[in-house]
């Protein structure tokens, strides 16, 4: 460890200050009073403020210098070395596809991924820069080249996971456009290695490092939901996968209209799939929901649903005298109800999304879209049709709208006759031949319009395969689902909703949410928020009528449902990362806020045990009660009879000590004579008046007065003598005593 700012130290002269005023303290002025018994208090503080007194260690002094100490290390800012897993110009891949939903490690993939880089942000270098890349589908820049903590922790939280594939190409693509101008720089991706696999190893311009999260946990997924007609029956069809290493039995459950049908359970082997079919379905049904019934990591890919016949039901009439091949082709169209109706039964009744007219044209058109078979000679909305001629070879014309999609021109053989079009301006010839366009389509009027020109039993169009699909394209072209396709798309993919002629407003619900305007303004918005599985309905306004579509968002993505993490990456010269590696880079990491956090617990004790002395004090300070008063009273007679008993005994030990004394100062000075003259010419000094041999009878205590009260009368003045010389009545005493002997 290393002090960054070792100049810092020099506060620690703070210390000794704290020290200093604690032995100096304030001095009072002194006063007299009569008894000290209620001034015990007084005393006790007159005695801690004495200046210069011996120092006493008290909690509080503790504290602060311990704080003290802590400021002073705060100050020169210590720090260590470390080994960073990542150092100078870095680029982490944070990999956001579906898999990372995987609950195989708590709380789930994607989360144990920035749980680790959240840690590797905290190891970071002051000189060190990193930046963040989120992988999904289309791979987005978190933040770069950026060495603030705190920015980098805020936009690693930003990142969120999709239901998506993984794009490795495309995020190294984006990272070499980061590490431009830099030239060491370091990429890590970490997730578990399902990606998209390109054509051949990726190769970089950098070194590539793999951090792998995950376990190989079992999983089981649906891999498609559809549904058929078959001898008149509406079946259902699903595809299970196993991504286990052992067999399994899976159950599945089958919803129609959010009713349950049945639970059928498919026995699959090892990293197998198969199939389950349910017969016979309501033939009223307009959606499906298929879900596994089985506790795996991973449930996103547990569940599908399909749109039964056309994303977007519409109603269709059939003018004619009797065309079997249009009626034919017509009715297996999923997405119509068709109606039929002969030319001389014909009324407008104006709810008809589509009208075909065979042969035959009313006097005024009914609103919608409008497909022309064979229409007579006269002028119309789509230009004019003229007498019939002969025509030859069959081309196709400016397709732009994608009509002859999958339809084979070279099949047709016979065509004899067709009536002569002049199309309008706004009509593309879609067939055509030299003499004559054959099938003309186009927009005007917020509505769509179409005519073929010829008769269908005067040709063997309606025998071929392409008619079928010719008929399928001309009524998506007319009545377009609100996505292309079957109504299905993958995960957070943006959609354009495809409009009917004449709508005003369009608008869509995602699962479990309100509806979004995405029209007007026209043309719609592409709609971007796909990334939740289920049904969204688009709800369209036509010439006042409201109709209703949906489309569904599904998984089916067995790259995502298997869990089992890839050992390695597809990029040339990859490398596992090792966060132990001794190769490492150092990097400094400063211990001074942690320092500063222990100040703060230190001043929050100093502060808790100052307010406590505080209140005690406070407390004490309170008028006592009645019954608090005699307590008290009680207890300071207790406490006096105890100091008076302890006082007795120091004093008695002081007598016992004196005696003593006084007998050892006796033998060694020695002992009056008895004509009372002191011993001087012998060396040794008369006894002090304040000696124990002064106390005896006869004897002028200290200060010459004589001991009157004891019997003994003082002496004359007129006689004066010696302090040691004895009386005459004293020496009468002596010669009495003489004589009896």
């Amino acid at each position: 460890m290393s002090l960054l700012v070792p100049a810092a130290l020099a506060f620690s002269i703070i210390i000794p200050i704290i020290l200093l005023l604690y032995f100096m303290r304030p001095k009072r002025q002194e006063r007299v009073v009569g008894s000290t018994l209620l001034w015990q208090q007084a005393l006790l503080d007159l005695q801690a403020s004495r200046p210069w007194q011996r120092l006493r260690i008290t909690p509080l002094l503790l504290l602060q210098i311990l704080a003290a100490i802590v400021i002073v290390l705060v100050l020169a800012r210590p720090a260590t070395f470390i080994r960073s897993p990542i150092g100078g110009d870095s680029i982490i891949i944070l990999q956001a596809s579906a898999s990372m939903q995987a609950t195989d490690v708590a709380p789930n993939r994607f989360e144990e991924a920035k749980s680790r880089i959240a840690d590797l942000i905290a190891g970071l270098g002051p000189n060190d820069h990193l930046s963040l890349i989120a992988m999904a589908r289309v791979p987005q820049v978190l933040i770069a080249a950026s060495s603030d903590k705190q920015q980098l922790t805020a936009a690693l939280q930003r990142a969120k996971v999709t239901n998506q594939d993984a794009d490795l190409e495309q995020a190294l693509s984006l990272a070499a456009s980061l590490a431009a101008g830099h030239t060491s720089i370091q990429v890590l991706v970490i997730g578990d290695g399902h990606v998209l696999e390109p054509d051949q190893p990726l190769v970089v311009p950098f070194p590539v490092h793999y951090l792998q999260i995950g376990t190989d946990a079992p999983n089981t997924a649906l891999l498609a939901l559809a549904s058929r007609t078959i001898q008149g029956n509406l079946v259902a069809l699903a595809q299970v996968a196993n991504y286990s290493h052992q067999e399994r039995s899976i159950p599945v459950e089958l919803y129609a209209d959010g009713k349950l049908v049945s639970v059928q359970t498919i026995d699959l082997a090892a990293e197998a799939s198969g199939a389950l079919q349910w017969a016979p379905l309501p033939p009223t049904t307009r959606f499906l929901h298929a879900r596994i019934i089985a506790q795996d990591a991973m449930t996103v890919d547990h569940e599908a649903w399909a749109i039964v016949g056309g994303s977007m039901p519409a109603r269709a009439l059939l003018v004619t005298k009797g065309n079997s091949f249009l009626e034919a082709a017509l009715r297996l169209q999923r997405n119509i109800d068709l109606f039929e109706t002969t030319p001389d039964k014909y009324v407008d009744l104006g709810n008809f999304d589509l009208t075909i007219f065979d042969g035959f044209v009313p006097a005024i058109l009914p609103a919608g879209d409008v497909f022309f078979v064979n229409p007579p000679k006269g002028s119309y909305i789509f230009g004019t049709s003229g007498p019939e001629i002969t025509v030859s070879h069959i081309s196709t014309g400016s397709d732009t709208a994608g009509l002859l999609n999958d339809v084979d021109l070279t099949s047709i053989h016979v065509l004899r006759i067709s009536h002569q079009f002049i199309p309008a301006s706004w009509a593309q010839p879609i067939i055509i031949t030299p003499e004559t366009p054959l099938l003309i389509a186009g927009e005007t009027g917020n509505r769509r319009i179409a005519a073929l020109s010829f008769d269908l039993h005067e040709s063997d169009l309606p025998l071929q395969p392409s008619f079928p699909l010719l008929m399928f394209n001309l009524v998506n072209w007319f009545l377009p689902p609100p996505v292309p396709g079957n109504g299905q798309i993958a995960p957070d993919t943006s959609v354009t909703i495809q409009t009917w002629p004449g709508a005003d407003r369009v608008t869509i619900a995602a699962p479990g949410q309100q509806a979004v305007t995405v029209a007007p303004p026209f043309p719609v918005a592409t709609f971007n928020r796909t990334g939740t599985v289920g049904i969204y309905f688009v709800t369209q306004h036509v010439y006042d009528q409201v109709r209703q579509g949906a489309f569904a968002v599904n998984l089916f993505d067995p790259l995502q449902s298997q869990l089992a993490p890839a050992a390695q990456l597809p990029v040339a010269n990859s490398t596992p990362f090792d966060a132990g590696s001794s190769t490492l880079p150092r990097a400094l990491l400063e211990l001074w806020p942690w320092i500063a956090a222990f100040l703060l617990l230190i001043l929050c004790a100093e502060w808790w045990l100052f307010g406590r002395n505080y209140t005690l004090r406070s407390t004490s300070s309170v008028e006592p009660s009645a019954y608090a008063r005699t307590a008290g009273r009680l207890q300071q007679r207790k406490q006096l009879s105890a100091i008076a008993a302890l006082q007795n005994q120091v004093e008695d030990r002081y007598r016992t000590v004196m005696k003593r004394v006084t007998k050892t100062t006796k033998r060694i000075r020695g002992r009056v004579p008895r004509g009372g003259r002191p011993l001087a010419g012998r060396g040794v000094s008369p006894l002090s008046p304040s000696s124990p041999a002064n106390r005896i009878p006869g004897r002028i205590p200290r200060g010459g007065r004589p001991l009157t009260g004891r019997g003994v009368s003082p002496p004359s003045p007129s006689s004066p003598r010696e302090v040691g010389e004895p009386t005459s009545k004293e020496q009468a005493n002596k010669g009495e005593r003489k004589e009896q002997c």
